[in-house]
């Protein structure tokens, strides 16, 4: 592992989690990519950020609903809803497949079915209502801690489970490898200092339902389809920051 390795790797990243050209700044490898979920929680920091930004500005002009709708949309735009595809191929093939075989071949399908719509319905519903449930004034600080969090907790599929299909079966044609030493620990810094930082160091006791939910879904998928697939970190993801979300609500409401 070396400096420039990391930094291709992080390229490789933010162009796969992002639509940023940064591939035109280095001959990136496979290899490259394949290390991608090294970065997945710094990338956090660009996408959650974008929300947090666009929120803020949004908010002096529109109402909190707008300014929500308007960053929602904009790292939509800035992942080419990446994540978002996951979510539903997630909700199709563990709600519509009974076997291994069934889920993996259902989440494959470009195709949306019932279970996806019903779910991105209930989802995004969940998450605006839950995100105007919050004081105005830290909605941009969740926004960004929740992102990167939920990066983190989902990035630990790759670490701890076995990819479910082959490489050459892969969406992307490309499998995750465990994240590396320094990436890792500046992910879980960052994971564990940006809540403490921004929000208050007792409001970590909101991130602990999140990362017991994520590792819940990951015992269930290991135990349904034997391992990962990129829709389900893409899943996992977007499903732990929600919990995120609620928690942080949950935990403001109880203490004050």
């Amino acid at each position: 592992m070396t400096l420039a390795s990391l930094w291709r790797s992080f390229l490789a990243a933010s162009s796969m989690f992002t639509r940023l050209p940064a591939w035109r700044l280095a001959s990136l490898t496979k290899e490259d990519y394949e290390h991608t979920i090294d970065w997945w929680p710094v990338i956090g920091l660009i996408t959650g950020g974008v929300m947090a930004g666009v929120f803020l500005a949004s908010s002096y002009i529109y109402s909190s609903l707008i300014a929500l709708l308007l960053a929602m949309a904009a790292r939509l735009i800035l992942t080419g809803a990446f994540h978002e595809d996951g979510l539903g191929d997630f909700f199709d093939g563990f709600g519509g497949g009974r076997s291994r075989e069934q889920i993996l071949s259902i989440m494959k399908d470009s195709h949306v079915g019932s279970y996806a719509v019903i779910g991105y319905v209930l989802y995004y519903l969940l998450f605006v209502s839950v995100c105007l449930s919050l004081p105005v004034h830290i909605i941009p600080v969740v926004l960004l801690s929740s992102d990167v969090f939920a990066k983190f907790v989902s990035s630990l599929q790759v670490q701890f489970l076995p990819y479910a299909r082959t490489s050459e079966t892969s969406k992307t044609g490309v499998v995750y490898k465990p994240s590396r030493l320094i990436p890792l620990v500046l992910s879980v810094v960052l994971a564990i200092g940006l809540p403490a930082l921004l929000l208050s160091p007792y409001m970590l006791t909101a991130f602990i339902l999140p990362l017991l939910v994520g590792v819940a879904l990951m015992g269930y998928i290991r135990r349904r389809i034997g391992g990962y697939t990129g829709d389900c970190c893409g899943a996992i993801f977007l499903l732990t920051e929600l919990t995120c979300l609620l928690s942080i609500v949950s935990v403001i409401r109880i203490y004050g």
